[in-house]
Order: structure tokens, then sequence, then C-alpha cells
């Protein structure tokens, strides 16, 4: 097997290999297949570091996919992505729209080879200040390259990624959409810069009241500081990224909360306000500055785990709240093979106002 090698990083152990065909039709299929792929970038990068024998590959080879390039952090050297060309495109109906290349990117990985330059990216993240990271350059530059030089046809470029490679993923995607050019884009875990409302607070009365107080802070206090603020984008509203998220994940947990929001501001003829508020970031007002949050976009399909993470352990205190932290942040409670445990519940968001 090699040296390094973890438990996540073997297939056939931690993967979606029950999965024994692919039905690009069915949205389980879809969502197990994809980030497997991004599980895949994970494995990769310990691949070349401990300079094993591949293992990495039964991620994508499994699915019939190929290892198309590699995306190289600059900082580190480290792979913080790839392309992965669908082998059987050609052989699939037209009907089920497969992808033709998938770019995946990994999330942090707390790894001493890696984890400073990622750590780096998720205090931008923090700070909404990711769209100025020359890893999102990176990966902006690699789907202009694939566009090129594989496929013009963007209904067959997906884009995915997991908490900080979901960053990527979600900027790259909102910056393709801006130019006109719509990706499907599957977001696993997403940070967030918003408050913790939905981890602070049980009652959901109060969750939404302390929302709408936040937006007229926002409109009022960037009016007051001239604070100029990003214009609504009808391309960007075309674009509507798939969003995974779990309740017990810190850094995910206010995407639900905040979706639910705006079907509440959009019922009662407040959409325009709640709209106007989440282009402002606290961090923006501070730095009297423009800055994107990662959780800004007009339109998505969220999807939300709702099963809570019960873990096998004795072990107690902090060991056991990262574990339960990591559980809730995992990747593969994406490809669950047990439907009973797969406890998902599904929402959809377009502006309508």
């Amino acid at each position: 097997m090699g040296g390094g090698a973890k438990e996540t990083d073997i297939f056939r152990n931690f993967g979606p290999n029950h999965l024994t065909s692919i039905n690009w039709l069915d949205f389980y299929t879809r969502t197990a297949v994809v980030s497997s792929l991004v599980q895949g970038v994970y494995s990769l990068q310990r691949d070349i570091h401990h300079k094993r024998k591949f293992i990495a590959n039964r991620y994508w080879e499994s699915f019939d996919f190929s290892l198309a390039e590699t995306l190289i952090n600059k900082d580190d050297d480290s792979i913080f992505g790839a392309v992965f060309k669908y082998n059987d495109y050609h052989n699939k109906p037209h009907h089920e729209r497969p992808p033709r290349y998938v770019i995946a990117f990994r999330g942090t990985m707390l790894e001493l080879e890696t984890c400073l330059s990622d750590i780096k990216e998720d205090i931008r993240c923090f700070f909404d200040n990711f769209n100025n990271s020359s890893r999102l350059k990176q990966a902006i530059q690699a789907i202009d390259l694939v566009l090129k030089k594989y496929t013009t046809d963007t209904t067959s470029v997906w884009l995915a990624g997991h908490s900080l490679g979901a960053a990527t993923a979600l900027l790259a995607g909102k910056t393709m959409a801006k130019r006109g050019v719509t990706l499907k884009t599957y977001a696993f875990s997403p940070p967030s810069s918003s408050v913790l409302l939905e981890q602070i607070f049980d009652s959901v009365v109060v969750k939404d009241m302390l929302r709408l107080a936040e937006s007229f802070i926002k409109v009022i206090v960037a009016k007051f500081a001239d604070l100029q603020m990003q214009k609504d984008d009808p391309r960007t509203a075309a674009w509507t990224p798939y969003i995974y998220v779990n309740p017990s994940d810190l850094f995910c947990a206010e995407y639900s909360g905040s979706l639910k929001f705006k079907y509440l501001m959009a019922a009662i003829k407040l959409g325009k306000l709640e709209s106007i508020a989440a282009k402002i970031s606290f961090w923006s007002i501070l730095f009297r500055e423009e800055r994107e949050p990662i959780q800004l976009f007009s339109s998505a399909h969220m999807t939300v785990n709702m099963n809570e993470s019960v873990l096998e352990t004795d072990d107690h205190g902090v060991k056991q709240l990262w574990d339960k932290f990591k559980k809730a942040h995992g990747i593969e409670q994406w490809w669950e093979p047990n439907p009973s445990l797969r406890k998902w519940e599904s929402y959809s968001f377009r502006p309508s106002y």
C-alpha cells in the first residue's frame, strides 16, 4: 500500500464501492460519483507526496473516469485540484446529460506539507477575501484551459469541491457565470463567514429576527459609509449551484438557515432588502472596501443532511467534539449507501422579485 496511506485513501474500504452502474439522471448517483472524484484529489495528493504506488485512482477509475490534468498549488507544490475526463461520455444517451469533464478541488489538509497554505486560504474565506486568492485564479485558468483545449460545450463541464475546495468551485463558477458561461457546480460543506446563528440559537423566530435586524443594520451602515455594493447580474442569477450542508457542521450550518430566511423575506415582500444585505459583508464595512462572501449567490439547490452524527467511540471532551465535527464535515456522508440513513432535505431558491 505504501507509506502514509490513510483509511480514507482506500476506495474499497471508504469510497462508494456499492455503486455498480451510473444513472446520471439519478440525483443520489450524481452526488456520490462527483463527491468520489473530489475525495480522489485528497488521496492523489497523498500518493504524490509519499511517492507511493497509486491507490487514489480507484476513486475515479471505478466510474470510468481518467485523470486528464492535475492542478498544482504554486505556494507549496501540492495538488489542490484535478481535471477528470469521463471516458463513456459518447456512449451515454444525450438525455442523461453526463459530464464530459469534472474539475474537482480538495479542501484543507492538516498535514505538514499542505496545512500552512491551506489555512492561509481558509483565513481568506473567513474574511471574504478569497476572490483575491492565487489558488482561485489558478482554478479559473484551469477552467479556461479545459474549455479551450478539450471542449467548447459548457454544459458538459462540471465543477466540484469540498470545504475549501467548495469555496473554490463556488467562486470559480460565479466568475464564469459573470462571463456568461454557466457551469454545473457541486459544493460539499462550503465555508461561510456569516454569524453562526444556527448553532447558537434553537428558536427559529429568534434566528429570523436577528437576521432581519442584521439585514437592516448592514444596509443602513453601508449607505452611510457610502460603500460600493455589487449590482444584480442576471447571468449569475441563471447559475444555480448544488450546495450540500450538514446542520452539525460549524463551517456550513448557516447556509440552510440563510436559505430559509430568503424564503421568508420573499414571502413577506422584503426579498429585495435581503438581497441587498446579502451582498454586504461585515468585513467590507470594517475595511471599507468591496468583498465577496462565498455564500453570496442568487439561486441555489440545497441538500441538507439531517441525519445526526452518531459516534461509536468512548472518547470524551475535545476528542469527541473533533470526531463529531469531522463526521458532520466529512465528504463521505454524501455517498451514504444505506437509504434509511440518507435523511436529506432538499430546497431550491430562485429570486422572484
